[in-house]
């Protein structure tokens, strides 16, 4: 078993900040592009990316073996989990919505840690399990009752979340040694052909190129090359399950992000569940942590108040919010509104 250390903030914050301002950034894209079209040049892109840096970085390639199970790892982090959200957000699911069933990420990947590892989970896992259905319950009911077209596409995020679960313990196990870097530019290209394959089955069309395009780009800067690392390198020094607990908090700087780019509310329904969730991880917290494990991730509310207030500076004092009239920031004002970290 490898030993892992301590998530720090410096890697913890801009973790959160980078992959909350996904969501709504792929809600905002897969309004103006068919979504598998979308995952598919974001796959192409990053990977492009990723391999530049690995070969600037003079990174040391892994083994055959090694290489496979990144392949197996990258598919559950990458394909499985951005293509059930994307298709999600394109079928009726939210930005905000999206992030909250991803929330349960910790959740399920305790559960995945007790089945596979067969490590016995505590009253306080269960108790979190049983909120964490709660949550999901009083989400999506409403809107199943409401528009029974949505159910699928909350199926396809339930899946998502499954992968990304599935992903990071398989990564803990498999992948320990691998840097981090050459094992995102694995997975963005093994998930590739799949996002191919479902792109050319699917219709393909696009409204708004200039938007898309710079959408596009900060997607695939941001969130694809820089979040997902940055969330495998918290898997590799803390874990999956201390890692997973950074999903406590991603919906709720998703849902300022989502107000202030997309303009989206949050029904009561969605909030109850927000705060049900959130429950649940901070439960699971304490079965991760162990003794004193609430009062570890209760100290780290200073993470919070720092991410929702980056996320609202980021979406509101950059002008992000005229993606939802079409008219996208200028270059230069992208490059402001680039994470400090």
């Amino acid at each position: 078993m490898p030993t892992y250390r301590p998530l720090p903030l410096l890697l913890a914050v801009p973790t959160v900040i980078l992959f909350a301002a996904g969501y709504p950034i792929g809600a905002a894209t897969v309004t103006v592009m068919s979504p598998f079209l979308v995952i598919l040049l974001r796959f192409v892109l990053s990977s492009m990316l990723l391999w530049g840096i690995v070969a600037a970085r003079r990174r040391r390639l892994p083994s055959r073996r090694q290489a496979g199970h990144a392949v197996v790892a990258g598919l559950l982090t990458q394909g499985i989990q951005f293509l059930g959200v994307y298709w999600g957000l394109a079928h009726g699911v939210s930005a905000s919505f999206a992030a909250l069933v991803i929330a349960l990420n910790p959740v399920v990947t305790a559960a995945l840690v007790a089945t596979v590892l067969g490590q016995r989970e505590s009253r306080r896992g269960l108790a979190a399990l049983a909120l964490a259905t709660a949550a999901v319950l009083l989400a999506c009911t409403p809107k199943v009752v409401a528009d029974h077209h949505v159910g699928p596409g909350i199926v396809a995020v339930m899946i998502a979340m499954l992968g990304l679960s599935a992903g990071g313990v398989y990564q803990s196990r498999k992948c320990a040694g691998m840097d981090v870097w050459v094992l995102t530019a694995i997975g963005v290209t093994a998930s590739t052909p799949l996002a191919a394959a479902l792109a050319t089955a699917s219709p393909m069309w696009v409204t708004d190129v200039p938007r898309a395009i710079v959408l596009l780009a900060v997607m695939v800067v941001f969130s694809s090359a820089l979040g997902t690392t940055l969330y495998a390198a918290c898997i590799k020094r803390s874990g999956p399950r201390a890692s997973s607990i950074l999903f406590a908090v991603i919906p709720a700087a998703t849902g300022v992000m989502a107000w202030a780019v997309l303009g989206e509310r949050l029904s009561w329904w969605s909030v109850g569940g927000l705060v049900i969730g959130a429950s649940a991880c901070l439960l699971q917290a304490g079965a991760t942590f162990g003794q004193g494990g609430v009062g570890h991730v209760l100290r780290q509310w200073s993470v919070i108040r720092s991410t929702l207030t980056r996320s609202a500076e980021l979406a509101s004092s950059h002008g992000l919010d005229r993606y939802r009239r079409g008219n996208g920031p200028s270059e230069e004002e992208l490059v402001r509104a680039t994470p400090d970290h």
